[in-house]
């Protein structure tokens, strides 16, 4: 079996702007999402929660998880906390904003989280899933590529809550025979950006809106059901899309692709590991 590699950050209430407004479900989730990934045959599950979940921590598992992981093998990242907007200082929004996770001292920028992706081998398939506001917008990776026009003065919404989605990026195309091969994902990368390994984005929200603590994340679980659930991504994600949308229809989650494209990635069994030869399960670590 493929190197299996899952990194689940929670944080209810983080430092800044939004340490008045607690959530009640991130770090649980944070829990609950290392448990799925135990049940799919992770060989190696970190989980950082509340103060654990440090800016340091997180370049430290990415940086870590670049380094051991090679062609076929997987990557699972979640995050559930409080997800927000800031000014685009670099001018490579489209909408003049940047998304951003709320970690524990302090929050990540979309830009950040790219070039950690660029750290991965050919080959490598990531899975992130964001449960924060705006997290459709962390799929961005327009760094280096200059928006065709001036960005357009988007106020953010500002609502209690914390949980995301992955919204259309600018740099992605429609092509056809990703309707085949994976009818779930409406565009294919036009250009991987640098990124070398293939991203799967799973938001609970688009980028411009907020999402309800826990909600996503109740019922991905529910679909997965302990690990019976034996769908692709693009099965679950329309399951739970549909659930979410039934209980709040102002809340829409995402899928995407970045970086390499790989039109098989979406219709494969969701976060199961590909068969590689012998594994040897390494333990479940809890910071």
């Amino acid at each position: 079996m493929s190197r299996a590699v899952s990194i689940h950050i929670g944080v209810n209430q983080p430092q800044g702007r939004h340490a008045g407004r607690p959530l009640q479900y991130a770090e649980g989730s944070a829990w609950r999402m290392a448990e799925l990934a135990s049940q799919a045959g992770f060989g190696s599950i970190l989980v950082l929660r509340g103060s654990e979940a440090t800016t340091q921590a997180l370049h430290e598992a990415l940086a870590g998880a670049a380094q051991a992981l090679c062609g076929g093998d997987l990557l699972l990242l979640s995050f559930s906390g409080h997800g927000s907007q800031v000014r685009d200082r670099n001018r490579d929004e489209g909408f003049g904003w940047d998304e951003t996770w709320c970690l524990a001292d302090e929050e990540i920028l979309d830009d950040k989280l790219a070039g950690y992706w660029r750290l991965f081998d050919a080959g490598v398939r990531i899975v992130v899933v964001s449960e924060s506001c705006y997290g459709g917008g962390m799929g961005r990776d327009d760094e280096d590529v200059p928006p065709a026009s001036p960005p357009v003065h988007r106020p953010p919404v500002m609502r209690n809550g914390g949980r995301g989605g992955w919204g259309t990026a600018r740099g992605f195309r429609a092509e056809p025979e990703m309707e085949a091969a994976a009818p779930c994902i409406a565009s294919a990368p036009a250009d991987d950006l640098g990124i070398r390994a293939s991203l799967l984005l799973i938001s609970a929200s688009s980028e411009d809106q907020a999402a309800r603590d826990g909600l996503f994340t109740r019922y991905l679980l529910d679909v997965w059901n302990d690990g019976t659930f034996r769908g692709s991504y693009c099965d679950l994600y329309r399951r739970v899309r549909k659930h979410v949308m039934d209980e709040a229809c102002s809340q829409e989650p995402q899928i995407l692709m970045l970086g390499a494209p790989d039109l098989a990635f979406p219709m494969e069994r969701a976060f199961r590991p590909r068969e590689r030869g012998p594994v040897t399960r390494g333990p479940l670590v809890h910071r």
